[in-house]
């Protein structure tokens, strides 16, 4: 496995700092592709139009991209661990070849020169009991300028029964039911020969590969929340199983974003067993691939995550970093994400509608965006990502909490301008209705702080740009989107002095 990495990284490796162990299980005799089917796109008058369940609300084609969706159908084992008790990672196959058909969502530039050659496979969300896409939509605009495809899969059994038996009825009766009326996934642990297959077709020469004509490098899988859970599941028990004829891995690597503490149970028999136990080993992630995770401070307050916090010292594959001011939901996430919810469920466009506080204004994507450019980067060149940052934490077991400054901001981890020189409180969730717990929040300071900050508008515009360019400078934010929040500050500061 060594011979995959890349020329620094296999040196880190080598160099003594870790020694890590990975069993392949004896079933990795080869990957069987599954088939595809292209759903057609068909307007229709609203009873009878039939398209992409979270379609993306924008015309990609503006912008050089085109959207399409397949049925995928294969065969997929459940596994179990051989040795539980040991908290193994270690797999072996309990019920072999247990038919399945899902379906993917598929971004791409219309024409292949466009593409760079890296796809991201995003495990899709399924914490509201239908798919959600947050990965894309919280880097979408990263991902168009930078060529990179992106596809969704349907990975979990009550996204794939709301699609085949609840989507097109009432009360969202305004499909097409019979898009999806051959979906069917039975069991939870047939998600990882799921993913393998897939990703092995996206890389395929095979005439069902949506990307045939696109010379794909690179495989990313990347999951956000819940779908976290996944992807150290993934990493730890299937990677090293999943190589291709080449003795390539399907996986290049993996983007891990604001999970909790708990990676799923490899056969997610019910919904009380479907994490891992708190303190599992197996929720640490070891995989022989470079790995990148984000955090914002929702999931260190509320999931919590910090019982599995790991630095590049522990696992050199690996980089966390911790967003200080970020929420699992801002005000943009909340906004991107809340467009499939009117248009193709007729509700409220957040699953916060009435929060007591405003939204928290902190963009993580674009921090998200920069993750998924170094973790490219360190896949395709060798190039070592910025170091881990971490929030900082008091207190011990049961009462640890993070660190806060006079006004209530978190101390330490990776500093968006906007905390770094604030003009508010960030707040890592919101009080309310639905899933406000998830929302961040926002204390705007009085005029009369902020002037007491900041002696006239010169003096926060140029502390404002000096923290942006520390950012840049250390990679953990494109500079592209540095010109795009020192405009915004610009703005806002018009008002303030």
């Amino acid at each position: 496995m060594l011979a995959m990495l890349s020329p620094r990284v296999r040196g880190a490796v080598l160099s003594g700092l870790f020694l890590m162990t990975v069993a392949v299980p004896a079933f990795a005799a080869g990957i069987s592709l599954p088939t595809t089917t292209l759903l057609p796109v068909e307007p229709g008058t609203p009873e009878t139009r039939s398209m992409p369940f979270i379609a993306w609300f924008q015309d990609l084609s503006t912008v050089g991209y085109v959207e399409e969706e397949y049925l995928v159908s294969g065969k997929a084992n459940i596994y179990a661990y051989t040795n539980n008790a040991a908290q193994s990672p270690e797999v072996s196959v309990q019920t072999p070849d247990v038919p399945y058909v899902t379906r993917i969502l598929v971004r791409r530039p219309i024409e292949p020169r466009r593409f760079n050659g890296t796809v991201l496979v995003e495990v899709m969300n399924a914490t509201a009991g239908w798919d959600g896409d947050p990965i894309w939509y919280g880097t979408f605009d990263h991902l168009i300028a930078s060529g990179t495809a992106w596809v969704g899969v349907s990975t979990k059994p009550v996204t794939v029964n709301f699609l085949r038996d609840r989507w097109g009825r009432t009360p969202w009766p305004t499909r097409n039911a019979s898009r999806y009326a051959t979906l069917s996934m039975p069991a939870f642990g047939q998600v990882w020969d799921m993913l393998t297959q897939v990703g092995a077709l996206l890389k395929s020469s095979d005439s069902g590969n949506p990307l045939r004509d696109f010379a794909v490098e690179r495989l990313t899988m990347v999951g956000y929340s819940q779908s976290a859970g996944y992807e150290v599941t993934y990493a730890n028990s299937f990677h090293a199983a999943a190589q291709l004829p080449n003795g390539q891995p399907v996986f290049d690597g993996y983007y891990i974003a604001t999970g909790g503490a708990s990676a799923k149970h490899v056969t997610g028999a019910t919904a009380a067993t479907e994490n891992l136990p708190r303190g599992d080993a197996r929720n640490i992630v070891s995989v022989d691939a470079p790995v990148i995770k984000l955090q914002t401070q929702t999931e260190i307050v509320n999931f919590p995550s910090y019982p599995t916090r790991q630095t590049e010292q522990d696992f050199p594959l690996l980089r966390t970093y911790e967003i200080a001011g970020g929420s699992h939901v801002d005000s943009w996430r909340n906004y991107y994400g809340g467009q499939a919810l009117v248009r193709d469920l007729g509700l409220p466009p957040s699953f916060c509608p009435a929060p007591q506080d405003p939204y928290n204004p902190i963009r993580t994507g674009l921090y998200e965006a920069a993750a998924l450019h170094n973790l490219d980067a360190w896949i395709h060149y060798g190039v070592l990502p910025p170091p881990s940052r971490f929030m900082e934490l008091t207190g011990a077991g049961a009462t640890t909490a993070l660190a806060r400054d006079a006004d209530g901001n978190v101390i330490g981890g990776v500093r968006p301008p906007e905390i770094a020189v604030p003009l508010g409180t960030f707040l890592e969730s919101n009080v309310g209705p639905g899933f406000c717990s998830l929302y961040g929040g926002y204390h705007a300071f009085t005029a009369s702080k902020v002037h007491s900050l900041y002696r006239n508008q010169g003096a926060y515009v140029s502390t404002f740009r000096a923290a942006l360019n520390a950012d840049v400078d250390a990679r953990y934010l494109e500079r592209a989107d540095a010109s795009t929040l020192f405009d915004a500050a610009v703005k806002a500061a018009l008002g303030l002095f």
